[in-house]
């Protein structure tokens, strides 16, 4: 077997490297502020689309993870004041959660402190080049998540 990697593989390496870079950089540009970076990247999260309500549920499907720990950070922003839940109108066992304007405003700050980091790293990039990889990793990024359960193995395909 050739130890050489496919473009394609090194693509998915890259973009794993990519975010572990990224992510310990906003850590420690953060490091000193009002709410972990865990936290803050569930409560960016809520405020992709700020008028959405989830449940816990949603929230570890879409994470890919499981529920006490999702039900744990859920309840450390809703103690912070930062999520809310409003009870379902037919089942009362199900809690809508959604984001308060103390955490759109607290994900604006902490954003804010990280714009200047995030310039800097396409400072030299043209406009071009950067609207160009944006509409393929839309692509890639749009295609695994519509895809979760699609795994290709060998010759086939599975749903799990």
């Amino acid at each position: 077997m050739s130890s050489q990697r496919t473009r394609e593989e090194e693509i998915l390496t890259w973009c794993g490297v990519i975010a572990q870079l990224s992510r310990t950089r906003a850590r420690k540009i953060i490091a000193d502020a009002k709410l972990p970076y865990p936290l803050f990247i569930l409560l960016r999260h809520f405020c992709h689309n700020p008028e959405r309500k989830w449940t816990v549920s949603q929230l570890t499907d879409a994470f890919e993870t499981g529920q006490p720990g999702m039900t744990k950070r859920v309840q450390k922003l809703i103690n912070l004041g930062y999520l809310a839940t409003t009870p379902d109108s037919h089942d009362a066992r199900i809690k809508w959660i959604h984001v308060t304007a103390s955490g759109r405003a607290l994900r604006d700050e902490l954003l804010n402190t990280l714009v200047p980091d995030q310039a800097s790293l396409f400072a030299d990039w043209k406009e071009r080049d950067i609207e160009d990889l944006h509409q393929h990793l839309f692509k890639l990024k749009t295609y695994l998540d519509e895809n979760r359960d699609r795994i290709i193995t060998g010759n086939s395909y599975s749903m799990r």
